[in-house]
């Protein structure tokens, strides 16, 4: 009984597909009077799912002559679809971002038409313009412009089919780098200066959140403690008897950890020149201060290796210095007051020492040197007298 019934439903179905399909073109919009549209319902699902629904006014057919069946599943080849575009594609072929299956096709009753429901998987790949500035922790909103490339609104109008959720979530796999925060739909009719009609464009919005860990993990948490390491580097106190060269190594090393960090964050991000992200000015800036401290730690190791030879900086340079110190609110610290102020004391004392035994040995070698003249002169023959005398 039941392979009977079953057999007979199918044998239906193909009575119903040569019925309504031996005068069916499936290349012409399917309209039996002038001046009528089809009006096309469309809804997105983020499982990869194009739900479509519109009325075909030329198929349709009598329930109670083919086995009370009222719906039929065709081929999508065989019946007239809608050439539903998505406008901001970077895909040209639909080929490649659709797989269309077969179509459930409701009648209406004899010559009122029929329902037609297509769903299919896709994969869209479009343009998103991204508003990078508070990267890891943006907000992107990008946009999804479906409608008729052929038909203007008088012959295809397009309504969104659900309009308080939009995009269906339900079914919607999760992310590993996104979530979604909200979807919303609106319809515009947009007149171009090719056509004397308007084109009838439901834009799906979709908001989005970028998940911030693993960008905290793996650059922010590391790029804050090398530069922490840095400026304490940079402040910590010097040495009055050898210079601190580890503050160049430091420096020379910290730039070298923000340049990598640099060059990982730019490859994580897309190249655009719109917005400039706060975490690049912030590794910028990094990279300024690291770079100037490196540079004043030369400086300073370079004139105290000066002062060690016995070479003072020069006025100029000792200007600069307190001009940095003014503007950077530093003082020394006042033990090293004590420190250098106790050794300019003990210079200024053994220059003194040193001038007191010169002016002895100075005084010993005239008085030497006077008792040799005096000898001199004892020793030399009395000179001789004229014969005038």
């Amino acid at each position: 009984m039941y392979s009977y019934c079953s057999f007979a439903k199918k044998a239906n179905q193909y009575e119903i597909a040569n019925h309504i399909l031996s005068r069916y073109n499936a290349g012409l919009i399917p309209t039996s009077k002038s001046g009528q549209k089809i009006e096309v319902y469309f809804s997105m699902e983020l499982y990869q799912i194009i739900s479509v629904r519109w009325t075909d006014h030329l198929l349709g057919w009598d329930p109670e002559k083919f086995g009370n069946n009222t719906e039929i599943m065709l081929p999508h080849h065989n019946i007239w679809l809608p050439d539903t575009t998505l406008y901001n594609s970077l895909v040209m072929k639909d080929d490649e971002n659709r797989r269309l299956l077969h179509a459930k096709v409701t009648t209406l009753g004899e010559g009122n038409g029929a329902f037609i429901e297509l769903l299919y998987p896709t994969i869209y790949k479009l343009s998103c313009l991204l508003n990078l500035r508070f990267f890891p922790f943006d907000v992107q909103t990008c946009r999804l412009l479906f409608g008729s490339w052929t038909f203007d609104n008088t012959k295809i109008d397009y309504f969104a089919f659900n309009k308080t959720t939009a995009i269906g979530t339900a079914n919607c796999i999760e992310n590993e780098g996104w979530n979604v925060l909200s979807t919303n739909v609106i319809r515009h009719e947009n007149k171009y200066e090719c056509c004397p009609n308007n084109y009838t464009l439901l834009e799906f919005r979709l908001t989005i959140q970028r998940k911030p860990l693993y960008y905290i993990i793996n650059l922010i948490i590391p790029t804050s403690i090398i530069t922490f390491i840095s400026i304490i580097g940079f402040f910590s106190t010097s040495s009055i008897n050898e210079p601190r060269e580890e503050k160049i190594t430091l420096g020379i090393t910290t730039l070298l950890s923000m340049s990598i960090l640099i060059f990982m964050v730019s490859d994580k991000m897309p190249s655009t020149s719109s917005f400039i992200p706060l975490i690049g000015l912030f590794y910028t800036s990094m990279i300024l201060l690291i770079s100037f401290s490196t540079i004043c730690s030369s400086i300073v190791i370079y004139v105290q290796k000066q002062g060690n030879i016995g070479n003072p900086p020069s006025k100029n340079l000792m200007n600069i210095a307190r001009g940095v110190n003014r503007f950077i609110r530093m003082e020394m610290p006042l033990i090293m007051k004590q420190a250098y102020a106790q050794k300019a004391r003990e210079e200024k004392l053994r220059r003194q020492q040193l001038g007191r035994k010169q002016s002895l040995w100075t005084r010993v070698y005239k008085l030497a040197r006077e008792q040799a003249m005096r000898k001199v002169r004892t020793f030399l023959p009395p000179k001789p007298r004229s014969l005038s005398e």
